[in-house]
């Protein structure tokens, strides 16, 4: 590599690492990870450990303090959460309750129709309290309890109908590619398979992005045109996006060594789905694998557009152009954990455009075969290299033109026209 493109590379990676905006995004996305991993903990420490005064109106006779006695939470003191108190239902007007709520003596209200066991119908009624784990306490509260007396009715025993009805679940296996059976959890692993596609889209996007503006403000400014005095069209193409592409990868490195550093806590400390995460190391070599694969296929394009454009919205209109084929992956993502191995999916991860997201996307699920993934590098590979050579012929001509944007047969004409 010729001297000149080190300095270039050189000068582009200290010029993007001392960006404010690289150094916010580098460090707020790790705060944004712990947050998720800190905010859960903490507010089951700020929220209010309250109790709650609760009316009981039952017009069946037999539910109400059954279901009191049910209900035995406690505050962190030790003390009941709920306070019940038991109302004749004949005593109790709308307008009672109503009254009772408003001033305070009461939080909540609830009445038990007497054809409770064949409506499953109780009445809720609150001025304030919209604790969606007291509803769902309530209704799991009351579902037990109606069932318990409807069984009793029948002549049938609550604790044996509810051993013989326990509900069965899946432990869900998966033979991988190796052969090993591992166990699966579809909800942890489309989780893994977005955030990974999710974190390669954006990193893709943002840095190629980062390409074409750096290239378009140059051009602007007319520092470009002092480059090229001392420097190739070639060389300078090649250390801008080398350049770049390394600070990417510093900021990718960043976020997994404190991505790591997470999720061991998590294990250690047996926090939430993070702790049953386990992610062999090849899933982060893969991930490292395909993020310069595709940088540099996506890259060399966006450096055309950044070459032929003139002003902001020229280049913003083209931009888009060229991330239609990087939204459809997060379109078929569904479908790729489904079915990681259907023809589709196959199909799809080897189409250079679209493979970064879609084999890493297979991989993260059920890696494919090797000569599948070896398949997929080698025609990356090959689409590099076209895109390098077009963008370059390109870039030599459209780095100095300025005005009007060129047309699509025009940059073919100046790709054809140039050596």
């Amino acid at each position: 590599m010729r001297m000149n493109v080190l300095h270039v590379i050189r000068r582009e990676y200290i010029e993007h690492v001392r960006k404010k905006s690289f150094l916010v995004a580098t460090f707020l996305v790790p705060v944004f990870m712990l947050a998720f991993l800190v905010v859960p903990l903490l507010i089951t420490f700020l929220v209010p450990d309250e109790q709650y005064d609760v009316i009981v109106a039952d017009e069946t006779g037999e539910v109400g303090e059954a279901f009191a006695r049910a209900v035995d939470d406690t505050t962190k003191n030790g003390e009941p959460r709920y306070r019940f108190r038991m109302v004749a239902p004949a005593a109790v007007h709308e307008k009672e309750l109503v009254a009772s709520l408003e001033s305070g003596e009461a939080d909540i209200a609830l009445e038990i129709p007497a054809d409770v066991f064949d409506t499953g119908k109780v009445r809720y009624t609150t001025r304030d309290v919209r604790n969606f784990q007291i509803l769902d306490k309530f209704e799991n509260t009351f579902t037990a309890v109606v069932i318990e007396r409807r069984l009793a009715r029948a002549g049938l025993d609550y604790e044996k109908v509810s051993a013989l009805t326990t509900d069965v679940t899946l432990d869900v296996r998966q033979i991988t590619g190796k052969g090993e059976v591992k166990e699966k959890s579809f909800l942890s692993e489309w989780g893994l398979v977005f955030g990974f596609v999710m974190i390669l889209y954006m990193a893709l996007l943002t840095w190629g992005i980062a390409i074409s503006r750096g290239i378009l403000e140059e051009k602007s400014s007319r520092v470009v045109e002092v480059l090229l005095s001392s420097i190739e069209p070639r060389d300078l193409l090649l250390g801008k996006v080398v350049g770049i592409g390394l600070a990417g990868l510093t900021q990718m490195a960043i976020w997994a060594v404190v991505g790591f550093a997470i999720t061991a806590y998590a294990g250690s400390a047996s926090i939430s789905f993070l702790a049953d995460i386990k992610l062999p190391v090849s899933v982060f070599i893969y991930f490292v694998v395909y993020f310069v694969l595709g940088f540099l296929f996506y890259a060399s394009i966006f450096t055309v557009v950044g070459s032929v454009c003139s002003n902001e919205q020229d280049a913003q209109q083209l931009q888009g152009l060229v991330t239609m084929p990087m939204v459809i992956p997060l379109l078929v993502l569904m479908l790729i954990i489904q079915s990681p191995n259907s023809p589709l999916a196959v199909v799809l991860s080897l189409i250079p455009p679209f493979t970064p997201m879609i084999m890493l996307g297979r991989i993260v699920v059920l890696e494919p075969s090797a000569w599948q993934i070896a398949l997929s590098i080698a025609l990356m590979l090959v689409s590099i290299y076209l895109a390098v050579a077009f963008s370059a012929r390109v870039f030599r001509v459209g780095i100095l033109m300025y005005g009007k944007r060129p047309s699509l047969p025009e940059i073919i004409k100046w790709y054809r026209q140039t050596r």
